[in-house]
């Protein structure tokens, strides 16, 4: 039986630029590029997120419930004010408030677009 997950896959038009995006906006460690995709992941993570490069039209992992877009991937950070000043500085498509406000439960959650429109969340603990 499975014992962890190992990787997520993610599409991107752009390799190289994708790649960049990843550890200039979320700090992610490129760990190879195999020229039709590349392995990045967070420093603390054993779990990799591979990206795959693609020109099929229409490739994103952001799905929809009840017409609500919703991230594929979620990742917990520290310093959520940081991430918002870094995520507003550089651009990032926000989805809700950029300065993720706390939800009911204490916790504060952040919802942004990569460069080719995957949803991804940040999260506190």
């Amino acid at each position: 039986m499975g014992k962890f997950i190992s990787h997520v896959q993610i599409p991107v038009k752009n390799l190289k630029e994708a790649a960049e995006w990843y550890n200039t906006c979320l700090d992610c460690t490129l760990h190879a590029n195999f020229e039709e995709f590349a392995i990045i992941g967070f420093q603390d993570d054993r779990t990799h997120i591979f990206l795959w490069q693609t020109s099929d039209r229409g490739t994103a992992t952001t799905f929809t419930v009840n017409g609500e877009p919703f991230p594929a991937i979620g990742f917990q950070v520290d310093d959520m004010d940081a991430l918002c000043r870094k995520i507003s500085e550089a651009g990032v498509k926000v989805h809700g408030d950029p300065q993720a406000p706390r939800a009911d439960e204490g916790r504060r959650f952040l919802k942004f677009f990569d460069l080719d429109g995957n949803m991804l969340v940040a999260h506190t603990a």
